[in-house]
């Protein structure tokens, strides 16, 4: 058995996913890369806003008629419901729409209802598997689709003693590093790609950053970012970057995502009642952790060779 560190690197989703492998060989490396390259693209296939050939944007373009969707679609639309309803729209994969009206992925040349449709319309028939949504309705259910992807693809690196997937800052770590070490990950600074605010040493976790930087611009000479509360239909302000410590990447992304939707004072409250280890930077530069974050640090100097 090999003990070296071996990594690879695929594009997908439009972002870099690195694969870093303890004790297995080259070959055994390269095969399960290229099964979670596979996963991966199967879930943008499906799941892509951008794709006119991907699943969901068939039912984005249905104009109100319903449509017979995979399980796949099925469940996870029901679980973005579900979030929704847990924290009173702030959440709603009816996002869709605004993002569209800016030009941020299909339907192009979109124009934004004047009552922008929500959660709320979205009709379910589960005998039938069946989704229907209200004319103008565009759903992006991007912020769970990339950690379930991480997460099969975890699946398939079943049985390797260490491993890490990192998909675009989301990670999932398995195993130990070398030597039987955990894994020390860094945290980028938002205002500086080149800098690190803060590093921590998991194993058998997942990690997620979330943050209003990723994907942003410019509609009608008004600055926009993708985490958009739809209770009001505005971008989110208070949270710059969230990061989330949690067993699942589908749990640490969810909760990053949610913290910066529901702001410093909701998204502290409930991360706390779910006890997850958190650092948070607000607009104005302070940052917020809790004492399970500060028991994962370590000196930022431990992850310079």
């Amino acid at each position: 058995m090999e003990n070296k560190i071996l990594h690879r690197l695929f594009h997908t989703m439009g972002i870099a996913v690195h694969c870093t492998f303890i004790g297995i060989s080259d070959k055994d490396a390269d095969i399960r890369t290229a099964e979670a390259e596979k996963i991966f693209s199967s879930y943008d296939e499906r799941f892509s806003r951008f794709k006119e050939t991907s699943e969901l944007h068939r039912l984005n373009t249905s104009n109100g008629i319903p449509q017979k969707v995979s399980i796949e679609m099925f469940q996870v639309i029901k679980e973005c419901v579900m979030l929704s309803k847990e924290t009173s729209g702030a959440f709603d994969p009816s996002v869709g729409s605004i993002l569209a009206s800016y030009g941020y992925g299909l339907p192009a040349n979109f124009i934004l209802p004047d009552t922008i449709p929500t959660y709320e319309s979205i009709v379910f028939n589960n005998q039938d598997l069946e989704i229907t949504l209200a004319p103008g309705q565009v759903l992006e259910p991007a912020s769970l689709v990339k950690s379930i992807a991480i997460s099969a693809a975890g699946q398939a690196f079943d049985g390797i003693p260490g491993f890490m997937i990192n998909a675009g800052g989301d990670i999932l770590t398995r195993g130990t590093f070398e030597k039987g070490l955990p894994w020390n990950i860094a945290i980028q600074d938002p205002r500086n790609p080149r800098a690190i605010v803060a590093a921590v040493s998991i194993r058998n976790a997942g990690m997620a950053t979330s943050g209003v930087y990723q994907a942003h611009g410019e509609h009608q000479g008004k600055p926009w970012h993708h985490l958009i509360n739809m209770q009001n239909g505005n971008t989110t302000r208070g949270i710059t970057s969230a990061t989330v410590i949690a067993h699942t990447c589908e749990e640490a992304d969810t909760e990053a995502t949610l913290a910066i939707l529901l702001g410093p004072t909701l998204g502290v409250m409930r991360l706390e009642q779910r006890g997850f280890p958190y650092f948070l930077i607000l607009d104005d530069g302070t940052i917020r952790k809790n004492a399970a974050f500060t028991a994962l640090e370590v000196p930022i100097d431990t992850l310079i060779s």
